[in-house]
């Protein structure tokens, strides 16, 4: 996919695409350790999204959010990525 089909879809195939790219590894280790990551909305090129489940205080999550970076960038490069926690946003690149 170019970088321009990305923005060209719809938001519901946006979410589709980003879910089928997290689906093989990202989702199941969350799963497994009782937790999960949830896509809130895509605003331009920022993706919200929320830790839930053990996933929101865990020591690791940087590392976890390192490889949600690296995936996302493989769908396209300018994608960003906002933590939302308790209604405030915190911007990953």
């Amino acid at each position: 996919m170019s970088k321009k089909d990305f923005f060209k879809l719809k938001i519901d195939d946006q979410v589709r695409l980003i879910h089928e790219a997290f689906e093989p590894e990202i989702y199941p280790v969350l799963e497994s350790h009782g937790g999960g990551l949830e896509i809130l909305d895509i605003e331009d090129n920022k993706v919200l999204m929320s830790f839930y489940g053990t996933c929101g205080g865990c020591p690791i999550s940087g590392t976890t959010l390192d490889y949600v970076v690296k995936v996302l960038k493989e769908i396209d490069e300018r994608l960003e990525i906002v933590i939302v926690e308790d209604g405030l946003g915190e911007e990953f690149y």
